[in-house]
């Protein structure tokens, strides 16, 4: 198991926020939560990436306890998530928030020694790997005729699809994607499918949050709903859609 969440809570004073919950994702997946407004998705992804620490539970990677560790620790052994509004500097370009982005790799790279950078620049070897790595996911992301664009003049899809490009320069294991979809067109959205479909062709694990249920369902391999903080269904995305738990959760008791 890549990861497992165990009895994971998180409590906000009287609020209770995440309770309880336990899934595995498997290395290769792309796993989906949904649920409505207020069910603890975002809570629960950003309790994994290390920026909220829980109340109770466990969040083994690899089965080893990450729960305790710094986003930036989550992020080095592997973890790392993405936001529904990316915070991009609108006067740098693409190509210069891919650079911001490969800071873990300049750091897993040199450890200590990136200090010297500051002075001299990269070695020549490391300065041409991360440029190769930078195209490769620019291409990936569909952003390679925008690279010298200003993050400023992209469109909504494409400062999501930047938030991405970054996101994967960081070399992943698991991507954690916070709502891709939202507020993006019918072609953004088929060009966003298309594109986390290649991430998974490159041996990216993907666990993917949205209020678009369709585009959940067409994409993801598993998925699990969540409710007032709690899992009240998994299984196959057509499955868990089907089931009247989530259906009365979405729509009503009278629906379900």
């Amino acid at each position: 198991m890549l990861l497992e969440i165990q009895n994971l809570t998180k409590r906000f004073g009287g609020l209770t926020a995440v309770s309880n919950v336990s899934f595995g994702i498997e290395r290769g997946e792309i796993i989906g939560i949904f649920g409505p407004n207020g069910s603890g998705k975002t809570t629960t992804l950003s309790l994994i990436a290390g920026i909220l620490k829980p109340t109770s539970g466990a969040i083994l990677w690899k089965g080893r306890d990450i729960s305790t560790l710094t986003p930036f620790e989550v992020a080095q052994q592997g973890l790392v998530k993405t936001f529904q509004n990316p915070q991009l500097f609108p006067e740098l370009t693409v190509v210069e928030h891919m650079r911001i982005a490969c800071h873990l790799h300049i750091k897993r790279a040199l450890g200590l020694g990136r200090l010297r950078t500051l002075f001299g620049g990269l070695p020549a070897d490391l300065e041409q790997t991360l440029s190769r790595k930078i195209d490769e996911m620019l291409e990936l992301c569909r952003l390679k005729g925008q690279r010298n664009d200003e993050a400023g003049a992209l469109s909504y899809g494409g400062e999501k699809m930047l938030g991405v490009a970054m996101g994967m320069v960081c070399d992943p294991e698991l991507l954690l994607l916070d709502e891709p979809a939202s507020g993006l067109g019918h072609d953004e959205i088929t060009n966003l499918d298309a594109v986390l479909r290649d991430l998974k062709s490159h041996g990216v694990t993907l666990c993917i949050i949205d209020h678009k249920v369709g585009f959940l369902g067409r994409l993801a391999d598993r998925s699990i709903a969540l409710h007032h903080g709690a899992v009240i269904a998994t299984g196959t995305t057509a499955d868990v859609l089907a089931n009247d738990a989530v259906i009365a959760a979405y729509l009503g008791k009278k629906h379900a």
